[in-house]
Formats: C-alpha cells, structure tokens, sequence
C-alpha cells in the first residue's frame, strides 16, 4: 500500500492514475471535500489533518510500503513530516510535484520569503494584486493603509473572513475557483489598474497570471520554493511508475 499525501489536482490526477495501473493507493485530504474528490477518482481517502505522529501511526496500520508526497509546493510543514516519517519507518519518499516557473522576465523578481515580498512591493507598487491564498494574509496587513491591495482567494467563508477582520474592503477581495486563463487574468488585472502581482511559483498554473502581467507591463514578484534535497522526485506519472519500480513497488 503507498500513501499519497494529496494536496494539488495534480497528485489526484497522479493517484488516480495509479490506480488505473494497478497500484494500492490510499491518499490524505484535510477536509471533506477534499476527500469526496478523492472518492471520485476511485482513490480512498483518510480525512483529518496529519502530523508527524498521525503519518507514523497511518503508516504502521496500514503496512504503508512507500509514501508519496504529492502536497502543494508551499506545505513546508508536510514536506518535513514526510521526509521525517520515512526516515523513521526506513520506507521509501518520493516527492512529486510541479515543474518551476519558465517564463523568463526583467520584470519578475523572486523573493526569499513572504517578508521580503511585501516590502518590495510596497516599494514598487501601488495597486497590488495578491494570489497567495489566505493562509499568509498577516503579512499584507502593514500595506493596507498606504496601499490598494486587492486579493484573489477561493470562495471560503472563513478565508473571506478572515481578510475581512483584518481590514480589507470587500471591494478588494476577488474569491473564485478554477483554472485562471490569461485573458481572464488580464482582465481582473485591467479592471483594477494593477501594477505589481505578488504569487507563488506553482510552475504551469502561475503561467496565465505571469503572462497577463507581462502583456501590461507588470512587475511581478514570485515567493521561491524552500529548497528540499529530494532523493527521488518525478514530475510526471510516468516518472513516479519508474521509481516505484526501482524500490520494486507495484
């Protein structure tokens, strides 16, 4: 049995895939929809948050022969439970995640950290276009009043919340989910004057939002990847499928 740690449609396209080969998949989803997607794919789902000692536990009961970290790139916190887990229990991790950001620009700047993101936008930007999600929002507080920052999150009622105890006009929050085209994204960023896009380098789904900034002359500034020595990494489920058979796992 090989637990996917879910967390992106990419690892459930990944575990569904693997199930159609074959493969004994059970995969984590911290909420309820997220494990009804699952369900949908033909996976099983253990629902709940994991922590270091709910993955060690897991694994042991369900004689977890491999773990697959299929997380979203910015769950630091997951990364290092994974990779702690498996040294732990002596079993294989394979991370599997997006390529990186392509487009190459003058105009994008990378950032260290959320910190340094907000401070160089303040210096270069006045109406500013966050696409972080919700989870890092405190960080943006310090521009609310010297700057018009508007932010893209999913239609959550807590996340919405949330921005909107801590000052943000409802006017500035754009909530929608889906794959974000470059017209689309074009056109929320026309519609607001937008002249700097603070985002995460989620490789191919940050693309259309970079590409909309570009075509307006955008500065756009990417917080990087905490850099992880990942012993076995695939992109694809074709890479995952060989790497699973190098540890003789099928």
């Amino acid at each position: 049995m090989i637990l996917l740690l879910d967390g992106t449609s990419d690892s459930r396209k990944l575990g569904s895939e693997l199930v159609s080969d074959g493969y004994s998949i059970i995969a984590t989803a911290t909420t309820e929809e997220g494990a009804e997607k699952l369900k949908k794919e033909n996976i099983q789902a253990i629902q709940g948050k994991l922590d270091y000692e709910t993955i060690i536990s897991k694994c042991r009961e369900l004689y977890i022969n491999a773990i697959i970290d299929g997380s979203h790139p910015y769950a630091d916190a997951m990364h290092e439970n994974a990779i702690n887990a498996s040294i732990k229990l002596g079993i294989p991790l394979i991370r599997f995640e997006r390529e990186m950001v392509k487009i190459k620009s003058n105009r994008i700047i990378y950032a260290d950290n959320y910190e340094k993101a907000v401070a160089l936008a303040g210096k270069i930007g006045k109406n500013i276009f966050v696409t972080t999600g919700v989870r890092n929002i405190a960080n943006y507080k310090v521009l609310l009043e010297s700057h018009n920052v508007y932010f893209r999150v999913l239609p959550d009622p807590d996340g919405i919340k949330a921005l909107i105890d801590m000052g943000v006009r409802r006017a500035s929050i754009v909530a929608m989910e889906g794959n974000f085209t470059e017209s689309l994204d074009r056109a929320i960023m026309e519609y607001y004057e937008i002249d700097t896009v603070i985002t995460k380098d989620s490789g191919f789904n940050a693309e259309p939002k970079i590409l909309a900034a570009l075509s307006l002359g955008i500065n756009i500034i990417i917080i990087s990847r905490k850099n992880y020595s990942w012993e076995n990494t695939g992109h694809t489920t074709l890479e995952i499928t060989k790497i699973l058979n190098h540890y003789g796992i099928k």
